[in-house]
């Protein structure tokens, strides 16, 4: 998936200083920056390296950053195909579709509250988060995993060839600072989807929000069918404003989800828009800093449609 370039980074001036601040505050010693509006990619930016030592690659196109979080975003699509696909009711209980964690421990806990990150977050014996019991019952309904699912539905046909789910270390991975504030490090786990270790550049993550801001209709071709993306709608009309649905964080004027070591994804539909910000360094005062990025974001695409109307 390609788009043509229009720099209009001077739109963005006010985004790209908050972010380069919050870059010095946060200690992150890397950051970038992506907004897609109205199918252009209206500003990039790098700056900074993988980490703060000598020899550290400089961040750019292709480096890649742990987004944490954020992957669950990349969870709900895949949970999405799976129940609109498969004609799965949201109300089914998950012990019909689990078959290694006894009924008792599961109880009645629906495919909507895992889509929807209510009640218990640890399950049976072994205490499996949300995620990975998610990917019992994507494989259970798909016969692939998430990372399997994803891949083959949107990874390949849109050519997003810098997301990977690592489970061995290379040259484009961004370190960050989670495992200890004081070393930098890459996270390296399985390679079936549902765990922390969801690297991916900063193009392929705004790329990411972009299929979503359009519900799969890309280059005038359907990737996804737009059942997938009316499960999305349909829980914003049922579900408080304050739950997560299928990994995003809905409010009036945009969506987004933001990861542990700050790497953040907005969209924002009024303004046919997307917005990225990588770090890799984050501030505990989490909710501040991305309601800050995102009302920013907003001030700079009101102001760039005046400038251009």
């Amino acid at each position: 998936m390609e788009f043509i370039k229009v720099d209009q980074s001077a739109h963005f001036s006010p985004l790209l200083a908050l972010t380069q601040k919050t870059m010095h505050e946060v200690e992150s010693s890397a950051a970038s920056l992506i907004v897609i509006q109205d199918d252009r990619i209206v500003l990039e930016w790098y700056d900074g390296s993988h980490h703060f030592k000598k020899g550290a690659k400089h961040v750019d196109a292709e480096s890649m950053f742990n987004i944490y979080s954020t992957r669950k975003t990349y969870i709900g699509l895949a949970t999405a195909i799976a129940v609109s696909e498969g004609n799965i009711p949201l109300e089914t209980p998950i012990y019909k579709l689990v078959n290694d964690i006894p009924k008792d421990e599961l109880g009645e806990i629906s495919i909507r509250d895992l889509a929807t990150k209510t009640g218990a977050k640890y399950f049976g014996t072994h205490r499996i988060e949300r995620e990975e019991l998610t990917g019992k019952i994507i494989e259970t309904i798909t016969g692939m995993n998430i990372a399997q699912l994803i891949t083959k539905r949107v990874l390949e046909p849109l050519q997003l060839n810098r997301t990977e789910w690592v489970a061995a270390p290379k040259e484009s991975l961004v370190c960050d600072f989670q495992a200890d504030g004081h070393y930098a490090s890459v996270r390296i786990e399985s390679n079936e989807g549902h765990e922390r270790n969801l690297y991916t550049s900063s193009l392929d993550l705004a790329l990411w929000g972009y299929l979503h801001l359009k519900s799969g209709l890309i280059n005038g071709r359907q990737v996804l069918p737009e059942e997938v993306f009316h499960l999305f709608t349909y829980l914003q009309s049922s579900e408080d404003d304050n739950k997560r649905l299928l990994g995003w964080y809905c409010q009036e004027d945009w969506y987004y989800a933001t990861g542990a070591a700050g790497c953040h994804c907005v969209v924002l539909p009024e303004y046919n828009a997307v917005g990225v910000r990588m770090l890799n360094r984050y501030t505990n005062n989490y909710k501040e800093d991305q309601l800050a990025f995102n009302n920013t974001l907003l001030k700079c695409l009101k102001h760039s449609s005046i400038a251009s109307s």
